[in-house]
């Protein structure tokens, strides 16, 4: 009969080979975690710079008695004196920046239905990987 005293080197080696295991999945799940919340963060920004600028635009868009006086790919100008420009990354109101990291910007114009409609073209992140065509009617 065998003895039934303390750990056999059979049993030392399962324990080991578990807690490896164990180890292995514990890490890979930690590090597709923090994978995951990075690529969030940059999804977040993203979403808050388009939303930045779709706050003062849509002001400019639904004021009374506003109208287009001017515009081209990358610059649209209203009555009220204000200008919406893409440039150095970012997009300005007359001169103050209100995004950032903005990959590309485009404006265009048409009329439907006797509306001005604009189109509006942005395209954010590191691999242009976010972009959002969004259309404005004139009021």
């Amino acid at each position: 009969m065998k003895s039934s005293r303390g750990v056999t080197t059979t049993s030392l080696i399962i324990y080991v080979i578990a807690m490896l295991i164990v180890i292995g999945i514990i890490a890979t799940i930690t590090s597709f975690f923090y994978t995951n919340v990075i690529n969030l963060e940059d999804s977040s920004n993203n979403i808050a710079e388009i939303t930045k600028f779709n706050m003062y635009f849509l002001q400019e868009v639904k004021s009374n008695n506003n109208d287009i006086i001017g515009v081209n790919e990358k610059a649209i100008t209203f009555l009220s004196g204000n200008t919406f420009t893409f440039q150095d990354n970012g997009i300005y109101m007359n001169s103050s920046k209100i995004s950032e990291n903005i990959k590309d910007l485009k404006f265009s114009v048409e009329e439907i239905d006797s509306k001005k409609v604009i189109t509006v073209l942005i395209t954010i992140g590191e691999n242009l990987e976010y972009t959002k065509t969004t259309k404005y009617v004139m009021d």
